[in-house]
């Protein structure tokens, strides 16, 4: 279906672009295929912006401290690491890597995504609210939090620390990892919050929404701010009065209508894709479970999948249906910045065990490449681009493709998706061998085993640069041909 231009900007995101949002899913390594820990997040904000992958080294001690900065930056700061690790981020290009660094692993094998963006209750907000001024927001966590823990636990306990000494700045979820598995920690109001692990036999999904209910105190599964029920019940909130599950998402959380048609469907989409036999209406969000069992184990192609979902083939696809107006969110929206899957493999050594898969732009017309902890010399396509489209950044070049594909989705967005498939079965397939390979190499010669992970990204990603630049002029081609047709008058 072709669209005129006006047509065209409205079409290539139905949310309102003031929302911030994202959607998160969580797995446990009981029900994934191969054993291991998941987090993943879609980063949605503006189409419009690089984001770029940044190697920390270690220093001890760190030189600077952190301040926020970038444009949503506001007057956060933390002091410098005594002895700070190398880590990973995907920071916004003008940050200098040192702030909305989105996700990473660093050299303790702790990865985090951060953060998803979520909203307490006015009742609460209005008696703690956020610290807009000074408190800890989305562009501090990764890079403040990375560099100085060795473990998820360790992680939250820091970050909630922060909340509750120097206040957030605004409400979100934020997803850790390591070999034990992964925590999911929620603001419950400008100082208060919860966290809890995932259960290793189960998955959970978030959308812009606090997704959390029980909270047990002095159990080892849950983590909380210091007075977090008490303060419920002092001030009277919506919360249950049972002594030992205390209801932390009608507490502290909130189910607005907004939610029944930005939020709900996403979660619900996404539970009914992984579990049969589900009942719950979509419009009634409090009704959900928190965690589920999947019908078959889950893997990172299948998460992926979940991350790309834009209600195909039913009548709520905004882009197959060339309707901007629909009422449902999707999952995967045009201004999907980048997007993560952290794959965690506590059986295999840090270096290969731990992988990030990282597709810029939105994820229904995007490729996801695997860049291994153990990754010493980020390619440059990487670490370049701003908000102005250029011919050198893969930022850009993904986003230019995008952008084209957008012109006739129903045409082209089967191209991009076979081609990229195809690339990403292919890159699954010489990562086994890379794998296989290394494993003969780290004890006995590490250094040829750092080199062969550096190859291996150098040669995927230039691979899936051309392939882009090839499906580009591709699109162009047939593009051109359609206007041809379109404005081609009869006569000489």
């Amino acid at each position: 279906m072709k669209q005129s231009s006006s047509m065209l900007m409205n079409h290539l995101d139905p949310a309102p672009l003031s929302m911030s949002a994202c959607t998160t899913i969580l797995v446990g390594h009981q029900v994934t295929v191969d054993g291991s820990f998941i987090i993943a997040r879609n980063e949605d904000h503006e189409a419009i912006n690089a984001k770029l992958f940044n190697f920390h080294l270690a220093e001890t001690p760190q030189l600077h401290d952190f301040y926020s900065i970038g444009a949503m930056g506001n007057k956060f700061t933390y002091p410098a690491a005594k002895q700070a690790l190398q880590y990973t981020s995907n920071s916004d290009f003008d940050t200098n890597g040192t702030s909305f660094g989105a996700a990473g692993f660093n050299s303790a094998g702790v990865g985090i995504t951060a953060t998803e963006t979520i909203f307490n209750n006015a009742q609460v907000l209005a008696i703690d609210p956020y610290v807009t001024a000074t408190g800890i927001g989305e562009d501090a966590i990764v890079n403040v939090i990375l560099p100085r823990v060795h473990s998820a636990q360790e992680g939250v306990a820091l970050l909630g620390h922060i909340i509750e000494t120097q206040g957030t700045a605004e409400g979100f979820g934020v997803a850790f990892v390591d070999n034990d598995g992964i925590w999911y920690l929620e603001t419950g109001s400008g100082h208060h919050w919860m966290a809890a692990k995932i259960p290793a036999d189960k998955y959970f999904v978030s959308a812009n929404q606090g997704r959390l209910v029980d909270y047990v105190a002095n159990h080892p599964d849950f983590m909380g701010s210091v007075g977090l029920v008490e303060f419920a019940h002092k001030h009277h909130l919506p919360s249950a009065e049972n002594s030992e599950v205390f209801n932390f998402h009608r507490a502290y959380s909130q189910d607005v209508e907004h939610d029944k048609t930005y939020n709900y469907p996403r979660v619900w989409t996404l539970q009914h894709l992984y579990t049969d036999g589900l009942t719950t209406p979509i419009d009634q969000g409090e009704s959900f479970p928190v965690y589920l069992t999947p019908k078959n184990k889950l893997s990172v192609y299948d998460v992926m999948q979940g991350l790309r979902n834009h209600y195909q083939a039913t009548d709520h696809d905004p882009y197959a249906h060339c309707n901007p107006a629909d009422p449902y969110r999707p999952i995967a929206v045009f201004r999907t910045e980048h997007s993560h899957v952290l794959q965690l493999r506590p059986y295999l050594p840090t270096a290969i065990g731990k992988i990030q898969y990282i597709a810029y732009g939105m994820t229904a017309l995007s490729v996801y490449l695997p860049f291994y902890q153990g990754m010493t010399a980020v390619p440059e396509a990487l670490t370049i681009g701003d908000n102005n489209a250029d011919n050198h950044s893969a930022y850009w070049k993904f986003r230019k493709l995008q952008t084209l594909a957008m012109m006739d989705w129903n045409q082209f967005s089967p191209i991009v998706q076979q081609a990229y498939d195809d690339f990403e079965q292919q890159t699954a397939h010489k990562q086994k061998q890379m794998e296989a390979e290394y494993m003969q190499l780290y004890i006995a010669q590490p250094a040829q085993a750092v080199a062969l992970i550096n190859a291996f990204e150098h040669d995927i990603l230039t691979l899936a640069l051309a392939l882009t630049e090839d499906l580009t002029n591709e699109l162009f081609t047939r593009l051109t041909i359609n206007v041809d047709k379109l404005y081609h008058f009869s006569g000489a």
